[in-house]
């Protein structure tokens, strides 16, 4: 009974942390709960602001790298606007985690697959050989689950 009511109250502060990283503006946490393992759990009441920004910066580059005028990328919106809408299509958001490099390289990304394995391996190539330009903050836990909108109007 006392290891349930601890996982209960884990899961509670979990909650409480994605609520504040999501309020913080353009990142949204994965709706799944966030389960702390070992030294890796911080009280939410403990989480930096500096998390918060540095995720808002992740977010800035991959949707500049998603946005770039460059073959891979090129494609992907390709695909986005060839099947936005359809039932095999683009869905209408992605979750994304990402870990990071200390020097702020993306070391790897993963999210649902998408239908389409081509549009996999393009969004993995252009959101991984990019640099953030910046180092994560100190003791920033990892993965950073960001929410993008994949709704491309149609020409």
């Amino acid at each position: 009974m006392a290891q349930s009511k601890a996982s209960s109250h884990l899961t509670q502060k979990s909650g409480r942390l994605r609520a504040l990283l999501a309020s913080l503006g353009l990142i949204t946490i994965a709706a799944t709960p966030v389960v702390a393992q070992g030294l890796d759990y911080r009280s939410p009441d403990a989480a930096p602001p500096a998390w918060g920004q540095f995720a808002k910066l992740v977010k800035y580059r991959f949707e500049e790298w998603i946005g770039a005028d460059e073959a891979v990328a090129n494609r992907f919106r390709g695909w986005l606007k060839e099947t936005g809408g359809t039932a095999n299509g683009a869905p209408d958001s992605l979750i994304v985690k990402a870990w990071l490099n200390p020097d702020g390289s993306v070391e790897k990304v993963s999210s649902a697959p998408l239908n389409d394995e081509r549009a996999n391996s393009d969004l993995r190539t252009v959101l991984t050989r990019g640099n953030i330009g910046e180092a994560p903050p100190p003791e920033m836990l990892q993965p950073i689950n960001l929410r993008f909108s994949l709704k491309i109007a149609k020409d």
